[in-house]
C-alpha cells in the first residue's frame, strides 16, 4: 500500500515501461538519453524496479548499480536511484528497502547512495533508515567524451 492506501506492487523494469517511467525521469533531450534508459533496462549491471498501482501507472523507481569490487573482493552496490511520485515519503522507504532486499541477494554487504543535492526528500530517506556521509568522495569530470 502506497500514502493513500492504495496498492502498489514493485516489480521489475521492462524497456516497454519507458514510456510510462519518463513523468519520473529527467527529460531525455536527444536520443543518446532514450536509447542509454533502454538499455539500463536491460543491462545485467544494475536492476531497475518500478512501482505500480492497480491501474497500472508507474509511479515510483529504484535502481541499483552493482560493480566488482577490486578491494573488497565482491560485488558492490550503490542506489542510483530511488523516485516516488508526489514524493510519497512511505513509498519511497519502501523502494529502498526493496533495493536494500536485492543487493543483500546479490551478496553485498553495503549499499552506497547516489543523492543529488537538491533531493532533499531521498537524503530524508535514506537517513532515517541509518545511511551516513562516509568515504565517497567525487569530482565532477565535465563534459563526457
Amino acid at each position: 500500500m502506497d500514502a493513500t492506501g492504495e496498492a502498489v506492487r514493485v516489480r521489475r523494469g521492462r524497456r516497454s515501461d519507458l514510456p510510462r517511467v519518463r513523468a519520473l525521469l529527467p527529460a531525455a533531450t536527444d536520443g543518446r538519453r532514450e536509447r542509454f534508459d533502454r538499455r539500463t533496462f536491460a543491462s545485467l549491471a544494475g536492476d531497475v524496479y518500478v512501482a505500480e498501482d492497480a491501474r497500472g501507472a508507474i509511479v515510483g523507481l529504484v535502481s541499483v548499480a552493482y560493480l566488482r569490487s577490486v578491494t573488497a573482493g565482491r560485488t558492490a552496490a550503490v542506489l542510483d536511484a530511488a523516485l516516488a511520485a508526489a514524493d510519497s515519503a512511505p513509498l519511497l522507504d519502501r523502494l529502498i528497502a526493496f533495493a536494500e532486499m536485492r543487493a543483500r541477494r546479490r551478496g553485498c554487504t553495503r549499499l552506497a547512495a547516489w543523492i543529488e543535492p537538491q533531493d532533499a526528500a531521498l537524503r530524508a530517506a535514506l537517513e532515517s533508515r541509518g545511511y551516513r556521509a562516509e568515504q565517497m568522495l567525487v569530482a565532477d569530470l565535465g563534459e563526457a567524451g
